[in-house]
């Protein structure tokens, strides 16, 4: 079991966006791998023929959209234990619906995060659906469509041993984060809020690529808890029978600290595409589909309202512009 990955806000705009991601290798090299089975929808959705007209002509020509993601970030994304090809979760119910509105069928591809990016810059994915964050610095470099909003939670062993309630509980503490991501700015915050800034030892953030190798380290006690998004933290507590706890943290220790929402990511090159998806899953979100796929999954908590499903909804910019882009015609 994996953890979604909320990555980091910081963004390099000669490589892109800051990595993030779980890694079943644990840094072992990019894996690609394409599926276009998915899952049924529980309900047809409308086709929709102004938001079809808008996809760029390669999509409509082809008739399909290619999405990338990790399958191993469960309940976002993952896979059916006996079917390695398919992958199954929140997104790719959420592709299927919007493949009905946009008259097109969602491919996957199984990505490990070092491919992601360079894979939506080269075409050869549409767009990443899994664990790319949105943040103001980010949509200057990529369009973002927001999905979810989660709340964060820490996994610990069973019993709490070490009675965290919050990260005012952690001093001293080892807490694993994604590397690279805007959890390690959280615990840093949070340290130096409660813990040196009252004469107290710190809290030291330890990154890992995934939630693989932080379970490990738990269980091994090289750290004591690991943080993510409480719907994959929820998951992993939950599968593992009696073996870990789940911890929901205060969202006042969060906020200052990161952007906690989680979208479809697409190529500055593509407004068309960027808006024809925003425009989609708003129209899942009235009709009610997309809270009942986010509950179908365990995570109606983590549900946007549908005026918050936009492109770029922290900066406001128009699909195709930023830092990086030229403005689209």
């Amino acid at each position: 079991m994996r953890a979604l990955v909320a990555c980091s806000a910081t963004v390099a705009l000669a490589v892109g966006v800051g990595g993030c991601g779980s890694d079943s290798s644990e840094g072992g090299p990019a894996q690609a791998s394409a599926s276009s089975t998915t899952p049924e929808s529980s309900a047809a959705s409308a086709f929709d023929q102004a938001l079809h007209d808008q996809l760029p002509d390669r999509i409509k020509q082809s008739k399909q959209i290619v999405f990338g993601a990790l399958w191993e970030t469960p309940p976002i994304i993952g896979i059916e234990p006996g079917d390695t090809s398919k992958p199954v979760g929140i997104t790719p119910d959420l592709a299927v619906a919007l493949g009905e509105i946009l008259g097109v069928t969602p491919v996957w591809k199984n990505l490990q995060w070092p491919a992601q990016l360079p894979g939506l810059q080269s075409g050869n994915v549409d767009a990443l659906f899994g664990q790319v964050s949105d943040g103001k610095e980010r949509e200057q470099v990529i369009d973002l469509v927001g999905f979810y909003r989660s709340p964060m939670s820490v996994l610990v062993k069973e019993g709490n041993p070490h009675g965290i309630k919050s990260l005012s509980d952690a001093c001293g503490l080892k807490i694993g984060v994604p590397s690279g991501s805007q959890q390690e700015a959280v615990v840093k915050g949070n340290s130096e809020k409660f813990c040196v800034g009252q004469g107290k030892p710190a809290i030291t953030p330890i990154g890992y690529p995934g939630a693989q190798g932080a379970i490990v380290a738990i269980k091994g006690g090289t750290v004591d808890a690991w943080m993510d998004v409480t719907v994959s933290v929820r998951v992993i507590a939950k599968e593992s029978g009696t073996a870990f706890e789940n911890v929901s943290l205060p969202d006042d220790q969060i906020d200052p600290y990161m952007e906690r929402d989680v979208a479809i990511a697409i190529s500055k090159e593509q407004p068309g595409l960027s808006n024809a998806l925003a425009g989609a899953l708003g129209e899942l979100a009235r009709s009610g589909e997309y809270r009942k796929v986010m509950d179908r999954w365990d995570s109606g908590d983590a549900a946007l309202p549908a005026e918050d499903i936009k492109v770029n909804s922290y900066t406001g910019l128009p699909a195709g512009q930023g830092a990086s882009a030229t403005p689209a015609s």
